[in-house]
C-alpha cells in the first residue's frame, strides 16, 4: 500500500515538475520574444533618430550651397523644394526647409523704438485676421521685454502670480513658448503658429517668402487683389533688393513702409520625419547662416 502511495506521489511530483518546466519554457519564450521586440524597437528608434539627424545635416548643406549662389532667398530656389519620402539605409526620411524670416518675429516687438512699434501694429493686424484679440500683443511684448513695467494691455509678474509663474522678461527661443503667455490658449497658439517665429530681434521679414496673410498684415492698407499681385510678381521675378521692391510697388501706385523688411534670410526652420522599422522620429531645428562654411544649428528637438 505504501509503495503504491509512494509511486502515486512520485507520479504527481513528476507531473508537477513537467508542468512547471513547461510553464517556465513558455514564460521564457514569451519573455524572450518581448525582450527581442524591445531591443528591436530601441534599435529601430536609434536608427530613425540617426536618419532624422542626417536630415538636419542635409538641410545645413543645402542652405550652405544656397548661400554660395547669392544673398537673395525666394521660394523658387532648391532649398524650398520639400524632400519627398526617400529610402535611406534601410529606412525612410522626408523633410522640408522653411524660411523662418517669412514670419513675424515676436522677439522684435519688445523695444520702445519705432521699429518695434511698427511690428507690434503688424502683429495686431495679423491676430485680428486670425480671430485673436490684438490685446495679446501687449502681453507678449511684456513677456519678452527686459523690464517689469506692464503695458496698457499687457501682463508682467503680478499677472502670473496666481499660476505660480513669472514673465520671462527675455527673448523666446521657440514660438511654442508663447503658450506660457497670459491669455494664449492652445487654440490661439494653433491659429498663429504658422505666422510667427522667435528669432533675434534684428531679423527682418523676407518679402520674397512671406505668406499672403503676413504680407496683408504688413501692408494693411492693401486689398486682397494688391497682395495677390505682390505674390504673383515675386513668383515671376523675385525681388533682388528692397529698393527694387519699392520701385515695383510704386509702379502699382503703392508706397510701402519697408521698415524691417529684407529680400533674403539667415534663419530657416527645418522639419524632418524619419522611419526605420516601426519607429518614427520627428526632428525640428532652427538653422542659422553666418560666416561659417556650414550654417549653425541654433536649436534642435527630436521626438
Amino acid at each position: 500500500m505504501n509503495d503504491a502511495r509512494q509511486r502515486g506521489a512520485a507520479l504527481v511530483v513528476a507531473m508537477l515538475v513537467a508542468a512547471i518546466a513547461a510553464a517556465v519554457a513558455t514564460t521564457l519564450t514569451v519573455e524572450g520574444a518581448r525582450w527581442q521586440s524591445i531591443v528591436e524597437g530601441r534599435r529601430d528608434h536609434a536608427r530613425a533618430a540617426s536618419l532624422a539627424s542626417a536630415g538636419i545635416q542635409w538641410a545645413r548643406q543645402a542652405l550652405a550651397d544656397d548661400a554660395a549662389r547669392g544673398p537673395v532667398d525666394h521660394l523658387g530656389e532648391p532649398w524650398a523644394i520639400p524632400l519627398p519620402p526617400t529610402p535611406v539605409d534601410g529606412g525612410q526620411v522626408e523633410g522640408r526647409i522653411e524660411d523662418a524670416q517669412a514670419r513675424l518675429n515676436v522677439n522684435a516687438i519688445a523695444g520702445d523704438d519705432a521699429a518695434a512699434a511698427i511690428l507690434r501694429e503688424r502683429l495686431a493686424v495679423l491676430f485680428a485676421r486670425r480671430g485673436v484679440d490684438p490685446a495679446l500683443v501687449d502681453a507678449i511684448a511684456d513677456f519678452v521685454d527686459p523690464d517689469t513695467t506692464p503695458r496698457e494691455r499687457g501682463a508682467e509678474d503680478s499677472a502670473y502670480v496666481r499660476e505660480g509663474a513669472v514673465a520671462a522678461n527675455a527673448p523666446l527661443t521657440r514660438a511654442g513658448e508663447l503658450a506660457a503667455v497670459r491669455g494664449v490658449t492652445p487654440s490661439i497658439l494653433a491659429r498663429i503658429a504658422g505666422d510667427v517665429v522667435a528669432l533675434p530681434a534684428q531679423a527682418a521679414l523676407d518679402v520674397n517668402t512671406a505668406s499672403a496673410d503676413v504680407l496683408a498684415s504688413t501692408f494693411p492698407t492693401l486689398d486682397g487683389d494688391a497682395i495677390a499681385a505682390i505674390v504673383a510678381s515675386r513668383l515671376e521675378r523675385p525681388y533682388a533688393s528692397i529698393a527694387e521692391f519699392r520701385s515695383r510697388a510704386a509702379r502699382s501706385g503703392f508706397a510701402p513702409d519697408t521698415s524691417g523688411l529684407a529680400v533674403g534670410s539667415d534663419h530657416f526652420l527645418v522639419t524632418v520625419r524619419a522611419r526605420h522599422g516601426h519607429a518614427v522620429v520627428r526632428a525640428e531645428a532652427l538653422i542659422v547662416r553666418g560666416d561659417g562654411r556650414l550654417p549653425a544649428v541654433a536649436w534642435q528637438v527630436l521626438d
